[in-house]
């Protein structure tokens, strides 16, 4: 359940000022909101040490995600053949072909 938060508190700095926490709030997911939170409640030691995310991990995640799915309907395509009877050594062939294909593609994403 999330915590009713009546109270606004407002702040202004000057650049100077804001620069050291910009650099990490730019570091890290965490909102400025949580993050002055820790600050003036003098919870330092539970700010998040998770970086934040980069583009190319975004990229890379829907790119895992497309082929998840494609994966998906192979598996689909497959059990619907062999439930009719329609696996034939040829299919099984190009299934494992266009896997092969998909691992290659992920594991050439990875490095």
């Amino acid at each position: 359940m999330a915590v009713d938060r009546k109270h606004v508190i407002s702040v202004r700095m000057t650049e100077e000022e804001y620069e050291p926490f910009k650099k990490i709030l730019e570091s890290t997911e965490i909102s400025k909101s949580e993050f002055f939170r820790l600050v003036m409640l003098n919870r330092l030691a539970d700010l998040p040490s998770k970086p934040k995310v980069t583009s190319d991990y975004k990229k890379c995640l829907f790119y895992f995600n497309k082929t998840s799915n494609n994966i998906n309907q192979l598996a689909k395509r497959i059990n619907i053949d062999a439930k009719n009877g329609g696996m034939t050594d040829a299919t099984y062939r190009r299934f494992m072909n266009t896997l092969i294909s998909i691992s290659n593609l992920l594991s050439g994403s990875l490095k």
